[in-house]
């Protein structure tokens, strides 16, 4: 669990933490020797001695997390929150994640009265100490060009193309795809299929924690 622990924190995703490269041999020789065993690796981000293997002829298989989509209403039922007909909103807030909305769901307890309605009425909404804690780790992991970008996607308010966030981008274009491709990599950015061409957005919650941050003057 938490491979992201022997990775380095303000540098694109993937790369070893110096002193830990011996880690990134070893799964490149458990990707490339034949053996009967398993080995299942937890990560935030990918490690790029892995991703080199990750193809489909590969023994090697890469499997990035969703959220528990409308699954996710018996955590909220569990917790007796109200306004189901905003549960789906609040799960897709926090993107189905089984643990975010465990801490929401005890904020709207604390704090809302157990009215989902309210607590999504608030712009941006309130995240708690706890779900706080965790974005801000992930936020300082990123590097300055992520930042960057994050920045970029939180001006639009709807998904955008790459043709379209380079038209308003000062930042070269080698850079900004890094920067994007990373993103994806971390679970940051998501990308879906509009019409003919594929559009990016910030996950809400990233989106949230910026704003709060933008907020507080920090």
């Amino acid at each position: 669990d938490d491979v992201q622990q022997i990775l380095s924190s303000g540098q694109l995703a993937g790369y070893d933490k110096p002193g830990y490269e011996n880690y990134g041999t070893l799964f490149k020789l458990i990707g490339e020797i034949p053996h009967n065993s398993c080995l299942i690796l937890n990560s935030w981000e990918p490690p790029l001695d892995i991703l080199t293997f990750t193809d489909d002829n590969s023994a090697v298989c890469l499997l990035q997390l969703t959220g528990l989509g409308e699954a996710a209403t018996e955590i909220l039922r569990e917790k007796g929150l109200l306004d189901e007909d905003q549960w789906l909103n609040l799960i897709d807030l926090y993107q189905g994640n089984p643990l975010w909305l465990k801490l929401v769901a005890q904020t709207i307890n604390n704090l809302f009265s157990v009215r989902v309605s309210q607590y999504l009425s608030y712009e941006p909404v309130f995240l708690g100490d706890e779900l706080t804690l965790i974005l801000q780790q992930h936020y300082q992991r990123l590097s300055e060009i992520e930042k960057q970008a994050i920045a970029l996607f939180n001006k639009e308010p709807t998904p955008v193309s790459l043709p379209q966030l380079l038209d308003k981008s000062q930042v070269p274009r080698a850079e900004l795809f890094k920067a994007i491709q990373s993103l994806v990599r971390r679970g940051i950015i998501e990308k879906n299929v509009r019409g003919s061409e594929t559009v990016f957005s910030v996950i809400i919650a990233i989106q949230q924690y910026v704003k709060m941050l933008a907020d507080s003057g920090k």
